[in-house]
């Protein structure tokens, strides 16, 4: 990721660049957003024997049978 962004960050016109902060710290943020989810999701299933919250869906299937084909 840090390469894309020094990419990035070399081919952008120089009035450009303000945007180009602005979406690669909207990316960090959802970055951390993720991360947090994904603790949190750690902790459901370490209380609850594995299992995932309601409003989650499990497409474990969905992938393994894309990856597949």
């Amino acid at each position: 990721m840090c390469q894309e962004f020094w990419k990035q960050f070399n081919l952008t016109p120089i009035g450009e660049l303000p945007a180009l902060g602005e979406r690669w710290v909207k990316v960090i943020e959802n970055l951390e957003a993720g991360v947090t989810r994904g603790r949190e999701l750690h902790i459901h299933q370490q209380v609850h024997g594995g299992d995932l919250p309601s409003e989650y869906i499990d497409a474990t299937g969905l992938v393994t049978g894309s990856q597949a084909a």
